[in-house]
């Protein structure tokens, strides 16, 4: 039975410098495990968070393909082999006809996302200041604080209890 996947693959970008071999692997990979592709566009290149085979930047392509069930495990096997692969995602799919109509629509070679090398736009560290140092306090850790001494129980505070000497009776005694 077929169903609808979602596929990220993360290429090299280094040995995949031109689109048309690109979209070449991935129809080959569709081919081998008997997918039908459906769409196959370009999604960012862009500097890796950590090093994946040496390689510091990667190629994402996004593509939906209608697949076997039973033939994914041999996809991402042989996505593990591919020299020019680094990484592959394949997630079960429940995309409208129209936003898949509106990716058959856009420019393959055409990233879906600008280029980003720095920070994202909803980074929430953007709006601190650059010395600040959240919960770990100031840099300030040698200098002392001034605290206000804690006052100490006054006199009148003090409950009136029975001494070692003061036992029932003893005061008779004298």
């Amino acid at each position: 039975m077929l169903k609808r996947y979602e596929g990220l693959f993360l290429f090299d970008s280094a040995q995949m410098r031109d689109w048309a071999s690109v979209d070449k692997e991935v129809r080959r990979l569709c081919e081998r495990i008997g997918a039908t592709l459906l769409v196959c566009v370009k999604f960012d290149e862009r500097k890796l968070a950590y090093e994946i085979r040496r390689r510091k930047r990667g190629l994402y392509v996004l593509t939906y393909f209608d697949a076997p069930t039973d033939r994914i495990v041999d996809l991402e096997r042989d996505a593990q082999l591919s020299d020019v692969i680094l990484r592959l995602l394949v997630l079960r799919s429940d995309i409208s006809a129209e936003k898949l109509a509106a990716l058959q629509a856009h420019n393959a070679e055409t990233p879906l996302v600008p280029a980003g090398e720095g920070r994202r736009h909803d980074d929430d560290r953007d709006h601190r200041d650059h010395r600040d140092r959240g919960d770990r306090g100031g840099r300030d850790h040698h200098r002392r604080r001034e605290f206000e001494p804690e006052a100490g129980p006054s006199a009148g505070d003090m409950e009136v209890g029975i001494g070692v000497g003061d036992e029932p009776g003893s005061q008779d005694r004298e």
